[in-house]
């Protein structure tokens, strides 16, 4: 009895401290992985499917790594790699060079996580007409048409999307340049 609490209590700890990275590394995960196989949906799968394994190694007790950050940038570079070359796409100049410098790479992705930041911060109904305009590709006459809104509301929306998220870089630059 004594044996399996401690085994529980290890789960607990090492299941929590991996709800923590996922919490933390989930999105520039995502990012990492959609700068290599440019697909918003496999890029998703491929994280999921990593931290799916390791909560299951974490529950039998078998979790051990040293670096977890580096572990999970590694396997996620790996895995949409592998995507990419078995899907015949093309891993671009720039991707491939986002893969090679680890400084970059770093950085890349603490910008990216930043910039989602913003995005998530702006109002519900302009987060959402922003993304399916820069994310999704969709027209302003197509978002119009889906959301039951005029265009001129959709070009308002984007205008102020745009604003906000500009406006905040700019604060940023000047802070560390200004």
């Amino acid at each position: 009895l004594r044996m399996c609490m401690c085994k529980t209590i290890l789960m607990s700890i090492s299941s929590t401290i991996l709800e923590k990275y996922f919490n933390k590394l989930y999105r520039p995960l995502c990012l990492y992985a959609l700068n290599i196989t440019e697909s918003y949906e496999e890029s998703e799968d491929i994280v999921q499917q990593i931290f799916v394994e390791l909560l299951e190694k974490a529950v039998a007790g078998s979790l051990e790594v040293g670096d977890m950050k580096g572990y999970l940038y590694t396997v996620v570079r790996n895995r949409a790699v592998k995507y990419a070359k078995k899907n015949q796409e093309k891993v671009s100049v720039e991707s491939a060079m986002y893969l090679t410098d680890e400084n970059a790479l770093s950085i890349s992705v603490e910008e990216e996580a930043l910039v989602w930041d913003w995005i998530d911060a702006l109002p519900t109904e302009r987060r959402n007409i922003f993304l399916m305009a820069k994310q999704q590709g969709m027209k302003y006459k197509e978002i119009a048409i889906q959301l039951d809104i005029s265009v001129k509301t959709v070009e308002g929306q984007m205008g102020k999307a745009l604003k906000a998220l500009r406006d905040k870089a700019i604060k940023i630059y000047l802070f560390f340049f200004g």
